[in-house]
């Protein structure tokens, strides 16, 4: 009996060390830092159909369209006015995009100019006429409180 009441309490002091809040699970094991909220509100979409691809990235690398390189990606079906994207990540600096996949083919579709025929945002709004926004030009800051940030879809 002496034995079994051992294996219970070892039992239960195993599964309570490994279900039980721990700041290593919380944090990021690169920086010990502890998760920043960030919501990214997209508006002014211009009609309900197809589903919004999110994507966050900390460098330029893949930006605005490699999932393997994003920090943070989701897809959506459009069906409000204003879609939110919410995650965790540590404080720093990142770039966030959103595609209006209107026909779900996963990928900005071109005109015959190579003028996109679907909607794109990314964070700080850039418009720039006769080229797609850069990394740089999408950059903000996520303090350790969090951030809240609306960012406009554009179409062509």
């Amino acid at each position: 009996m002496h034995a079994k009441n051992t294996f219970v309490i070892v039992l239960f002091a195993v599964f309570g060390a490994l279900f039980a809040p721990s700041p290593l699970f919380s944090s990021d094991p690169a920086t010990g830092q502890a998760p920043a909220k960030l919501t990214i509100r997209v508006v002014d979409l211009r009609n309900h159909k197809g589903r919004l691809i999110f994507g966050v990235f900390a460098s330029e690398k893949g930006f605005p369209s490699s999932e393997r390189d994003s920090r943070n990606w989701q897809v959506r079906a459009v069906d409000a006015d204003t879609i939110e994207f919410t995650c965790e990540l540590p404080p720093g600096k990142y770039g966030a995009s959103a595609l209006h996949d209107e026909n779900k083919n996963g990928k900005m579709d071109m005109n015959a100019l190579g003028i996109p025929s679907e909607g794109y945002a990314v964070t700080n709004n850039p418009k720039p006429r006769f080229r797609a926004a850069k990394f740089s030009e999408s950059l903000f800051d996520l303090p350790p409180e969090g951030a809240t940030l609306t960012i406009s879809m554009q179409y062509f």
